[in-house]
């Protein structure tokens, strides 16, 4: 259950976040291999990200579906040619050579730059939250 701490962080944020069209963030959610009970899960089938101004200057969330699959794409991307783990889901953008990767086992979300990519490899990370509604609440407070 989303916490309702980070529920008012959530809906002070612009646009219209809630989330009208299920059916394309399930779809989405099976395409990522990510399970519809975890935080992320539960976060987009509630929730879309609008334009979330967060604790970063420069580094915007992606949502799941809306206005394309942008999540996907940078997926895609730091799989085939960063060559990440599949466990790995990007939900920034990558224009900045890093990004924030959700890990689809543990729930932690990382901050990955790739110059550090051998150490990130090795499992020496910078800076990580225990999970994504921690890495939400930071990111919006």
């Amino acid at each position: 259950m989303i916490p309702s701490h980070l529920i008012k962080l959530i809906e002070k944020q612009p646009g219209d976040i809630y989330r009208d069209n299920k059916d394309s963030v399930i779809d989405a959610l099976n395409t990522l291999n990510i399970s519809l009970d975890s935080e992320i899960g539960e976060f987009f089938l509630n929730y879309a990200i609008t334009f979330f101004q967060g604790n970063t200057l420069n580094t915007e969330l992606l949502d799941i579906v809306d206005p394309s699959n942008e999540i996907e794409a940078c997926t895609n991307f730091i799989h085939e040619v960063w060559e990440l783990p599949e466990d790995f889901i990007s939900l920034t953008g990558i224009q900045g050579e890093g990004c924030y990767l959700y890990d689809k086992n543990s729930g932690e979300v990382l901050d990955f730059d790739l110059a550090k990519r051998d150490e990130f490899l090795a499992g020496e990370h910078q800076l990580k939250w225990n999970s994504f509604f921690e890495f939400l609440t930071w990111y919006l407070s």
